[in-house]
């Protein structure tokens, strides 16, 4: 049983007695419903509880989430500046090349979440 469930049920049942007897049927009538057994919650009963804003939260979150996988997996992009070659052509003698100046040759350069979030 959830530790909240249990932790109701403690609190319902303890409760001072009602100083006031025309309460009693409402205090008796109000303690029942109070306490569920139904442990089980569809995600129609979650989404209901967090309500739009919340949900709007948890995609967000979810989305963050799979862009830090997505970073740790590839890390690196294609150089825009040499298309991934690593290496220019000249423009007048196009036999002569040239490391990259931007990715230094590599071909590849971080990508800018990673410079962002990860300082490399």
């Amino acid at each position: 049983m959830n530790l909240v469930v249990q932790i109701a049920v403690v609190l319902s049942t303890t409760g001072a007695p009602n100083p006031h007897p025309s309460n009693a049927a409402v205090a008796g009538s109000a303690a029942g419903p109070a306490v569920e057994t139904n442990t089980s919650s569809t995600s129609a009963d979650v989404a209901s509880t967090i309500g739009p804003t919340g949900m709007l939260l948890l995609l967000v979150l979810a989305a963050f989430a799979l862009y830090l996988v997505s970073l740790s997996l590839h890390p690196n992009a294609k150089c825009n500046r040499c298309k991934g070659a690593g290496r220019h052509h000249g423009t007048i003698f196009s036999y002569a090349q040239r490391p990259c100046n931007s990715c230094k040759g590599r071909g590849v350069h971080p990508r800018l979440g990673r410079k962002v979030l990860f300082k490399t």
